[in-house]
């Protein structure tokens, strides 16, 4: 099964060999550009945050008439640097192609279907996984009865939270991101460590957007609910302050997808996750 794609996304979408790249740092642009789909550009639209933007590096192909027709930007504030893409599939290849040398050695990247070929010729791919887009408008957010055991974490909790996270290496957690106030956790029954987290990866009020990640249970907790327990607390949170919340799954976690959909979340699209590095350079 490969990734839906949108028409200015599909192969037979016209090349322009007049693209222009250049490299762009006026968030207004950017933002009229990325908010015709805001789940599918969750992410990119919580880096034009002021609290992300000065991490991101933002370049983009113009077409003829000066429009952007893709972008591609990285994000540094993270261990290890997130790449992302939009747009057409050859305005994607012509920014990798000509800026390649300003991209980290070693990076996470989001990109679908029509962009993976992008990256794979320029950069050794590993951990390539299937993904999917999942979008919530708090109109068609169903919560249920709160649950009385869900606290909100904070720095006195690193120590615990990064303990539940070695459990999950492929983890994208940074303690800086508990400054959010959006990570939620349920302790051990034991009173010794936590059970279940569940955070954010961005929170843009301004573009009116929150990306939720890194919802963990520990191994020996599943099947209790805590997932959800702490999903919802983070949810009711977030429609506070913005009307749409995205997320990441593995395309064939089934347990956790059914999760999402009790909540009201829907597939937004299909994409690839996976981490990139030049090719001959070490770990």
């Amino acid at each position: 099964m490969t990734a839906p794609t949108s028409p200015e996304l599909s192969s037979n979408h016209p090349i322009s060999t007049s693209l222009a790249i250049e490299r762009v740092s006026d968030r207004e642009e950017l933002c009229r550009h990325l908010q015709d789909d805001r789940f599918a550009n969750a992410y990119l639209l919580g880096d034009l945050d002021p609290d992300y933007f000065p991490f991101c590096t933002w370049f983009v192909a113009r077409d003829r008439e000066g429009s952007i027709e893709s972008i591609v930007t990285y994000y540094e504030g993270l261990s290890l640097p997130a790449v992302r893409a939009t747009g057409s599939r050859y305005g994607v290849d012509r920014i990798f192609e000509e800026c390649q040398g300003q991209f980290p050695d070693r990076f996470h990247f989001h990109v679908v279907e029509p962009h993976l070929e992008a990256v794979q010729r320029r950069f050794e791919v590993h951990h390539l996984c299937k993904m999917q887009r999942m979008g919530l408008a708090r109109g068609h957010y169903e919560p249920s009865d709160l649950d009385e055991r869900v606290r909100r974490l904070d720095h006195r909790d690193t120590a615990a939270i990064m303990e539940l996270y070695e459990h999950y290496p492929d983890n994208l957690f940074e303690p800086s991101q508990l400054e959010t106030g959006y990570y939620f956790g349920i302790d051990d029954e034991s009173g010794d460590g936590l059970s279940s987290i569940a955070g954010v990866h961005v929170v843009s009020e301004e573009h009116d957007v929150a990306a939720i990640g890194n919802l963990v249970t520990h191994p020996d907790a599943r099947g209790r609910g805590l997932a959800t327990a702490c999903t919802e607390r983070l949810l009711d949170e977030l429609f506070e302050c913005v009307s749409r919340v995205a997320l990441n799954v593995r395309h064939d976690n089934s347990p956790a997808i059914s999760v999402y959909k009790h909540f009201g979340f829907r597939l937004n699209r299909l994409f690839w996750e996976g981490r990139a590095r030049l090719n001959g350079d070490e770990d």
